[in-house]
């Protein structure tokens, strides 16, 4: 909205844009409440939160450099890199959405085999789920592990 919109009468639209801007500042907690619902186990979530700290930061720091000041006042090339990178943001969303639906599915169709194949009862089943909550393990090894979506 930004980019098409300077230098035009339709204040109001522009005031608008820039209100949504601000929205983006909680992408950050936003990620890191992904990666604790998503990822299970203490070194895993440890490391995954640091490799968002990490990219994160280079983020902000390649950030700096698509706004030169031989671009001002308008900052074309760097308003267009931020409204690409959110559209290939928001289809990575809807792909990670795809993905963890279907690794729920799998997972459903394991721990009814798991279930079969031990004998084991409703109420069996929910003692294996609390039982496995606290131990330790990664999204990979817990079968009870459901991902967000």
């Amino acid at each position: 909205m930004l980019i098409g919109l300077n230098h035009t009468a339709q204040k109001g639209v522009l005031l608008f844009a820039s209100y949504l801007i601000g929205t983006f500042g909680s992408a950050l907690s936003s990620v890191y409440a992904y990666n604790a619902s998503n990822t299970s186990g203490h070194t895993k979530k440890s490391t995954i939160n640091a490799m968002t700290l990490f990219t994160f930061s280079i983020g902000n720091i390649i950030g700096t450099e698509i706004f030169q000041p031989k671009d001002a006042p308008d900052y074309i090339p760097g308003k267009t890199a931020i409204m690409v990178l959110l559209i290939v943001q928001l289809g990575v969303s809807f792909l990670l959405r795809w993905i963890n639906i279907r690794l729920n599915k799998r997972r459903q169709v394991r721990l009814q085999e798991e279930k079969i194949r031990r004998g084991w009862t409703d109420e069996d089943l929910q003692k294996e789920r609390e039982r496995h909550a606290f131990a330790d393990l990664t999204d990979k090894q817990n079968i009870f592990f459901v991902y967000t979506i």
